[in-house]
């Protein structure tokens, strides 16, 4: 009896020994970090404007701000910086040649989620750095144009260019360097009465090797007697794709019109053309022309160039050594398609 006695008694002290300490520890600290921890940002108000940043880093607006005098809202100094407009709105003034962002020849700055308005020049302009990035901005009422970066290596996305380079030679709505893309932003109105006998005005404009994709270019350079009219312009190896180009170029008199024009080696695929310079009188006026060596395919290209005076209209040119299928090209004043004699031609509906 007393040998059982001892190993029940054995056996409980066993089991209180395994089920350990019956008050649990305490729970451990923390170990995520806050957002300021994380990516320290910095406040802007209307005291601090216009303001020169020469320090990376990032920055945020906490309200609406108005510049009283012929400035540049932000002169950006430095590589690396961050803007976001937090939905807010930057105003200028039309005087002068100011800009909402000027970028001094630096790299890789970002500016997101705001408008810039009224500006004398450019909504955002950067001449020499590159790899700038700018998204869900809507630029209105500048003078000049919208987005100007000529060093390429850029983007520009879901951004809104309206009302901008009325009454100006050289009008523009975006201009990227090389190696840059363009997508889903919408250019509106932009170019009204613009003018200029030597130079250019266009609506979106990109240098070599560059995406321009899903923007839509709404009536704009209305009235205009500029001298060279673009709606897009690439330079060689470009990828043109998916846009619209609608009632651009409307009562105007210039010398030439190109609703798309894309360089050698460029594709230009799936666009839409149509309803372009109606009631104009030109030289020259054209829906899509490519150049040598070039993919024209899937764009539909109609209804330009109705009750106009000109003295020669293409809905589609191609140059040497292109491949031109499955494009729509119908109802435009002149030629429909002109396709040199080396081109390779699919099915395209052509009247």
């Amino acid at each position: 009896m007393k040998r059982i006695l001892l190993i029940l008694t054995l056996l409980a002290v066993s089991s209180f020994a395994i089920a350990g300490d019956l008050n649990p520890p305490a729970a451990p600290g923390s170990t995520m970090k806050t957002l300021g921890e994380v990516e320290p940002r910095i406040p802007l108000g209307q005291a601090d404007f216009p303001v020169t940043i020469n320090e990376s880093g990032s920055y945020y607006l906490t309200e609406n701000v108005t510049i009283s005098t012929a400035s540049n809202a932000f002169y950006i100094d430095a590589d690396d910086v961050s803007i976001d407009l937090m939905g807010f709105t930057v105003k200028g003034v039309s005087s002068g040649n100011t800009s909402g962002v000027y970028i001094n020849d630096k790299n890789n700055t970002s500016i997101s989620n705001g408008t810039f308005d009224g500006f004398g020049y450019v909504g955002v302009y950067c001449l020499n750095g590159k790899s700038h990035s700018v998204k869900n901005v809507t630029i209105r009422n500048c003078a000049k144009g919208g987005i100007y970066l000529s060093a390429g290596e850029s983007s520009v996305d879901n951004c809104r260019i309206l009302n901008c380079g009325t009454g100006r030679a050289n009008a523009f709505g975006i201009y990227l360097g090389g190696q840059s893309r363009v997508a889903n932003c919408l250019i509106k109105d932009c170019g009204a009465d613009s003018s200029g006998s030597i130079g250019f005005v266009y609506a979106i404009w990109c240098g070599r090797s560059s995406h321009i994709v899903g923007n839509t270019i709404d009536g704009n350079f209305e009235s205009s007697t500029a001298r060279y009219i673009y709606g897009i312009r690439s330079d060689e190896s470009t990828l043109v794709k998916d846009n619209t180009l609608t009632q651009n170029c409307v009562n105007a008199n210039g010398y030439c019109f190109y609703g798309i024009s894309v360089a050698t080696g460029a594709a230009c695929i799936g666009n839409s053309v149509s309803k372009n310079a109606y009631g104009v009188s030109g030289t020259n006026m054209y829906g899509i022309l490519g150049s040598n060596g070039c993919l024209i395919k899937g764009n539909i290209i109609c209804n330009n160039f109705t009750d106009s005076s000109i003295a020669s209209s293409y809905g589609l040119r191609a140059a040497y050594g292109c491949l031109v299928d499955s494009n729509v090209i119908r109802a435009n004043t002149g030629v429909n398609m002109y396709a040199s004699a080396d081109c390779v031609l699919g099915t395209n509906l052509v009247p």
